[in-house]
């Protein structure tokens, strides 16, 4: 009856209409500001974990429509509602919320921010970041003419945030007055938790930058601890330490599949990095003549990738690693006789092990 009451006769049918003439450009402002924004993410540094549209795209016009009525929306509906267009980026670090602000603010044009930064009180739950915005007025051409004076808004999260929201959302309170009284101190405890382990994702994230930067230091400065374990983060800066050559960068970590290489050092006991460099050092006189031979070549150049290399130290002097290769004494062939790649090799590490013997 209330609705009767305010609203004109076949308002919602009319409204519908208008609605629907309208899908289309929303649709397409849609995916020109996840296009922005995932390409703009990707030349900055803020670790994204997803950009996506809800799965409707853009609201449906039930949800529309209860927004009108709750709001009492008589005219320009489709400009008074914020939301019809929705966009969601979720981030790994809280911390990655000011460098997305920054961005949002370089790339769009902002009507309205709600975020950590501007609430004065302490917000339902643990709550995302919202912006309304436009197109920036950059966007220009026929492209854009249709839907650059739209809005769209642009929830940010972490991927706790996320979590919290999915959960609360599924307990159906959307404020603080729908929880019971007497759920009021758990519910609160619960997004506190969640907020306590966004804040402990970002005390780790520090860590590990600091602990590459002490790294790199000892890299740089040839004071390099020997005496530390044998980990993702230790392996590599040990091998640009060792190496300066092989110019091994920081960024070839996944490249190279450090967790691999860590984990099949542990299998044999290479718990410190002094073990390794003691095997590293009976090789290193023959190094090059080594990387020579097995590769073919008349003049020496690096060749081995990291975890190659640690593998043809260990298979000349760990007798218990080379058994990988089953029986190594009969299965190689005398040099002279290899044929194939990985035939030389085997030759080549056959003939220095007993030298090296």
């Amino acid at each position: 009856m209330a609705e009767e009451t305010v609203f004109p006769e076949h308002f919602k049918e009319r409204l519908k209409s208008e609605y629907e003439k309208s899908r289309s450009l929303y649709e397409k402002l849609v995916d020109e500001v996840v296009y922005v924004l995932r390409e703009s993410t990707e030349r900055s540094e803020v670790k994204i974990h997803s950009i996506a549209s809800r799965e409707t795209k853009i609201k449906t016009f039930e949800s529309f429509y209860g927004k009108v009525v709750q709001r009492k929306i008589l005219q320009d509906q489709l400009e008074e509602i914020d939301d019809i267009a929705a966009v969601r980026v979720i981030c790994l670090y809280r911390s990655d919320l000011d460098k997305l602000h920054t961005l949002i603010c370089q790339k769009f044009e902002i009507i309205e921010a709600d975020t950590s930064r501007t609430r004065t009180e302490t917000p339902f739950g643990y709550s995302s970041d919202h912006y309304t915005v436009r197109l920036s007025k950059q966007c220009r051409g026929p492209r854009y003419d249709n839907i650059k004076r739209l809005k769209c808004e642009i929830q940010v999260r972490t991927l706790l945030m996320d979590a919290w929201a999915s959960v609360s959302h599924h307990l159906e309170y959307k404020q603080k007055t729908d929880v019971p009284r007497d759920l009021k101190v758990d519910f609160n405890a619960l997004a506190g938790l969640f907020y306590v382990a966004d804040t402990h994702f970002e005390m780790f994230k520090k860590g590990v930058v600091e602990a590459r930067t002490s790294l790199m230091k000892a890299v740089q400065t040839g004071e390099f601890d020997l005496d530390q374990d044998i980990n993702y983060e230790s392996l590599p800066a040990y091998l640009q330490w060792k190496f300066p050559e092989r110019k091994i960068k920081p960024e070839t970590l996944l490249d190279y599949g450090w967790s691999k290489i860590v984990k099949e050092l542990a299998d044999f006991s290479y718990v410190r990095l002094r073990a390794l460099d003691d095997k590293i050092n009976i090789v290193l006189p023959y190094l090059k003549d080594l990387e020579r031979q097995v590769f073919s070549e008349e003049k020496w150049r690096p060749r081995w990738a990291p975890d190659g290399l640690i593998r043809m130290v260990l298979d000349l002097t760990d007798d218990s690693y080379v058994k990988r290769h089953g029986d190594f004494v009969n299965i190689a062939p005398p040099l002279e006789k290899a044929k194939d790649g990985y035939q030389r090799a085997l030759a080549v590490l056959k003939e220095y092990r007993s030298r090296l013997k």
